[in-house]
């Protein structure tokens, strides 16, 4: 078989504040892409930080508006460029010096390109891969978490692109239920992996070794609205994202003991109400 190759990718990476070490790792990978493309959060320019980038174009939004509306000033960039595809980043995500060139070379070996939305990596968010079971070379997914992604750009169009009314949490989700709608697919490449951070941290606790991840309080409102309103958006998958808000309350009250465990309470109930009595702009 003939393996047909990518069209011109480029790396799309939101920042937040960012300090060094964000750009030694944008400099891991920028060789392997024909440009790199950095939307930043942060309330104030730190352009001066891509001085050791190679083919960067820097965008400052100079506040936060949140994850989805950087990726889609992003995407647009990228489509401006002529790009085909977007390696979307989180500033806290790391490749090795090589995954970069060999995820792509995995990807463009699909059988069924035709038919991908999203390409993923395996995501290694809590140092452990080995606890995870992998289903072959490739595998399909529902949903993933959208660093490390393979975005292809006329899928993103024709979403009508990042939900921005979300703004942080279940974006990705988000994207993912809406290209399956559209007819597209995602698929997990299980032999690249991509470390990746989660909120403040992956906790394993008591006999069990049971897995939390703790945020701010301020996400939790996201988190409860957001679950809340994809469940609207796609009737299909009410169930379990209706089930995962379950989840996340007992999760809540089971295993956070931080001292702010009341204040994430009272912002989570407060994003499942909202939720619950504001019906989102429906999607194609």
């Amino acid at each position: 078989m003939a393996f047909r190759k990518f069209n011109k990718i480029v790396s799309l990476v939101i920042w937040y504040k960012p300090r060094a070490k964000e750009v030694e790792a944008v400099k891991l990978y920028n060789k392997d892409v024909e440009q790199v493309i950095i939307v930043d959060n942060s309330d104030t320019d730190n352009c001066a930080l891509c001085a050791e980038i190679a083919n960067v174009t820097y965008i400052p939004l100079m506040e936060n508006k949140g994850i989805a509306a950087a990726l889609n000033r992003g995407c647009e960039e990228a489509k401006h460029l002529g790009a085909e595809w977007v390696l979307t980043m989180d500033q806290d995500s790391r490749w090795d010096q090589h995954s970069v060139r060999q995820y792509i070379e995995e990807a463009e070996q699909y059988e069924g390109l035709d038919e991908v939305g999203i390409f993923s990596p395996f995501h290694d968010c809590d140092g452990t891969p080995e606890r995870h079971h992998r289903k072959g070379r490739y595998e399909l997914r529902e949903v993933v978490m959208c660093s490390g992604n393979l975005l292809r750009l006329s899928a993103w169009q024709q979403t009508g692109g990042f939900r921005e009314d979300f703004f942080i949490d279940l974006v990705d989700d988000e994207m993912c239920c809406h290209l399956y709608r559209l007819g597209w697919i995602v698929v997990r490449l299980n032999s690249i992996m991509l470390t990746h951070k989660l909120g403040n941290g992956v906790q394993f606790l008591g006999p069990t070794r049971h897995r939390y991840t703790p945020h701010p309080a301020w996400r939790y409102y996201y988190i409860g609205r957001n679950l809340i309103r994809i469940a609207k958006l796609y009737p299909e998958k009410a169930k379990y994202y209706r089930n995962h808000a379950l989840k996340e309350l007992k999760r809540l009250l089971l295993y956070d003991w931080n001292e702010d465990k009341h204040d994430k309470l009272c912002h989570y109930i407060r994003g499942l109400r909202e939720g619950m009595h504001q019906f989102p702009p429906s999607c194609n």
